[in-house]
C-alpha cells in the first residue's frame, strides 16, 4: 500500500486544495457575483453539460479502466487503443449533436415555463459537451497509467481558479453574464489542453491510428461493454444530476440556487473518496484481472475505514458548524434554506463511504454487465423520486430523492460482492469509529458557544473536536494507513 498511501496523500492533498478554492468560490463568490436566479442557472448548465458528455461518450472514457492492461505496450504504442477511445468519443459526440440539434423541442419543452434562461445557452452546451466528453477520455487515460496527479490538478484545481478568474472578471468589468459563462467554458477548454500537454509530455499520446486494434479478440468484448457501460454512465449521471436538472425545471433557478449551495457544503464529505478511488482504480483493475481476491479484499477494507474515518470526520465538523457556516456566506440567512439538504445529503454520502471501493471492485471485474443492469433501474427511481418529491418538498425533496437512490445502490453492491466475491468492507474497527462519532457528538454539547464571534467559534469547536476525533483513532490504532502518514509526518 506504500504507492497508495503517497499518491493518495498527493492526491488528497490537491483535492483538498481544490476544495479550498471551491470553498471561496461556492460559499462566497459565487453568492456575492451572483443571484440566486443567476447561481442556479450555472449550476443548471454545469449539470446539463455533464449528462450530454456522458451520453456523447459512448462508454469510451471506461474503456481504460476495463481493457487497458489488455493493450498495455509501450514500445507498440498501446497498440492504438488511445486512438480507439477517441475515435469512438467522435462519433458519440456527432451522433448525439445530430439528435440534440433535430429534437431540440424536447429540451425547450423541459425548461420554457419556469426556467426559461437557459434556452439561450443551447449551442454553447453543445461545445461544452465537447470538452467535458475530451477531460474525461484523458483524466482516465492517464489515471489507468498511475498517473493520477495532474488530472487531480487540473479538476480540482485549475477548474475552480477559472471559475474564480470568470467571477472576479465578471464582477469588475460588468459585462453580461452570457459572456461570464462563455469565459467559464473557455476556461475548461484549457483545461482540456493542459491534459493533452501533460500526456504529450510523458510520451504515451499515441494517437496515430492503428487499425490492427480492429484485429484484437476483444474487440467485440469492447463494444458490448462500451454499449453496457454507456446505459450505466448515463443512468448514474442521472442519479447525480437530475435532482439540478428537474429542481430548476420543476420550481426555477432560484431554489437550484440555494440547493446548490447546500450540495457543495455535503459534496465536501465525498471528496476524500474521489481522491482514493481514483489512485486505488489501476490496483483493483489489476487485482480483478488476476483474481486476486486476497487483494481486493484488502483494499476494500482498507478503503473503508479510512474513508469513513475522514469523511466522517468532515461530516461531523460541517453539522456542529451549519448555523455558523451559513453565517460566511453572502446573503446567508436566504441559503440557510439548505440547512436539512446539507444533512440529507450528508448521511447519503456517508454510506457511499463506508461502504468502500464497492463500484470500483464490480465494475473492473467480469461481473460488470450484472452492475450495470442495476443503472437503468436506479435511474428511473431517482427521476420517479424527484417528480414525486419534488412538488411536495421543494428542494428537501430532491435530496431526499438523491439519498435514497446512493443508499440504494450501494446497498446492491454490497450484497453482490458479499454473495459473489465473499468480501466485505466492515470490521471491529468500523465499530470503534462510529463509538468515537457518538463521543465527538456528545462531547460537542460541552463546548460553549461564543455570541457575536462565530468565526472564532467554528475555529474553537473544529480544532478541539477534530484533537479529540484524530487522537481516538491513532490511540486505537484503528487505520494502519492513517497511522502510518502520521508517524511519517512526525519523523519528518
Amino acid at each position: 500500500m506504500g504507492i497508495v498511501i503517497r499518491q493518495s496523500t498527493k492526491s488528497v492533498f490537491l483535492t483538498y486544495l481544490g476544495i479550498g478554492i471551491g470553498v471561496i468560490n461556492t460559499l462566497w463568490l459565487l453568492p456575492y457575483a451572483l443571484t440566486e436566479e443567476q447561481l442556479g442557472l450555472y449550476r443548471t448548465i454545469i449539470s446539463a453539460a455533464v449528462l450530454f458528455s456522458t451520453v456523447a461518450a459512448l462508454g469510451s472514457a471506461n474503456i481504460p479502466n476495463r481493457f487497458f492492461f489488455y493493450f498495455k505496450d509501450f514500445k507498440n504504442r498501446h497498440n492504438g487503443i488511445l486512438f480507439f477511445i477517441i475515435m469512438l468519443a467522435c462519433i458519440g459526440f456527432l451522433v448525439f449533436t445530430l439528435f440534440f440539434l433535430q429534437f431540440r423541442y424536447l429540451f425547450v419543452s423541459a425548461f420554457i415555463k419556469n426556467a426559461p434562461l437557459i434556452l439561450n445557452y443551447y449551442f454553447p452546451l453543445i461545445f461544452f459537451t465537447f470538452i467535458l466528453l475530451f477531460i474525461n477520455i484523458f483524466e482516465a487515460y492517464n489515471i489507468i497509467q498511475q498517473n493520477p496527479v495532474i488530472p487531480i490538478f487540473s479538476r480540482e484545481v485549475l477548474t475552480r481558479v477559472f471559475l474564480s478568474a470568470s467571477l472576479l472578471l465578471y464582477l469588475f468589468c460588468k459585462f453580461e453574464y452570457y459572456y461570464f459563462i462563455l469565459i467559464l467554458i473557455g476556461g475548461y477548454g484549457i483545461v482540456l489542453l493542459v491534459l493533452i500537454f501533460y500526456t504529450k509530455t510523458q510520451a504515451y499520446l499515441f494517437i496515430k491510428p492503428n487499425l490492427l486494434i480492429f484485429k484484437s479478440p476483444l474487440v467485440k468484448e469492447i463494444f458490448i461493454f462500451t454499449g453496457l457501460v454507456s446505459i450505466g454512465n448515463i443512468s448514474g449521471i442521472i442519479i447525480t444530476n437530475i435532482d439540478s436538472l428537474m429542481l430548476s425545471a420543476y420550481t426555477g433557478f432560484r431554489n437550484n440556487g440555494i440547493y446548490s449551495i447546500a450540495f457543495f457544503i455535503a459534496a465536501f464529505i465525498a471528496v476524500p473518496k474521489r481522491a482514493l478511488s481514483q489512485v486505488l482504480i489501476p490496483m483493483v483493475s489489476e487485482a480483478n484481472r488476476n483474481d486476486d481476491k486476497n487483494k481486493l479484499n484488502e483494499l476494500y477494507k482498507k478503503s473503508s475505514i479510512t474513508q469513513l474515518i475522514i469523511g466522517g470526520l468532515l461530516f461531523l465538523l460541517i453539522c456542529v458548524n451549519i448555523e455558523n457556516v451559513y453565517k460566511l456566506i453572502p446573503n446567508g440567512s436566504v441559503y440557510s434554506q439548505g440547512k436539512w439538504v446539507v444533512f440529507i445529503l450528508g448521511l447519503g454520502y456517508m454510506f457511499d463511504m463506508i461502504t468502500g471501493i464497492n463500484q470500483e471492485i464490480v465494475g473492473t471485474s467480469k461481473y460488470y454487465k450484472i452492475d450495470l443492469l442495476f443503472y437503468p433501474f436506479l435511474g428511473l427511481i431517482a427521476i420517479g423520486a424527484n417528480m414525486f418529491l419534488i412538488p411536495r418538498y421543494n428542494m428537501t425533496g430532491a435530496a431526499i430523492a438523491t439519498a435514497l437512490t446512493i443508499f440504494l445502490f450501494n446497498t446492491i453492491r454490497f450484497f453482490f460482492l458479499l454473495l459473489v466475491f465473499k468480501i466485505q468492507p466492515f470490521s471491529f474497527n468500523t465499530l470503534k469509529v462510529l463509538l468515537i462519532f457518538v463521543l465527538i457528538i456528545i462531547i460537542n454539547f460541552f463546548i460553549p458557544e461564543i455570541r457575536n464571534h462565530f468565526v472564532y467559534e467554528i475555529i474553537l469547536r473544529s480544532f478541539v473536536l477534530t484533537f479529540i476525533f484524530i487522537s481516538l483513532v491513532l490511540f486505537l490504532k484503528i487505520s494502519e494507513d492513517i497511522s502510518s502518514i502520521f508517524h511519517k509526518l512526525k519523523f519528518r
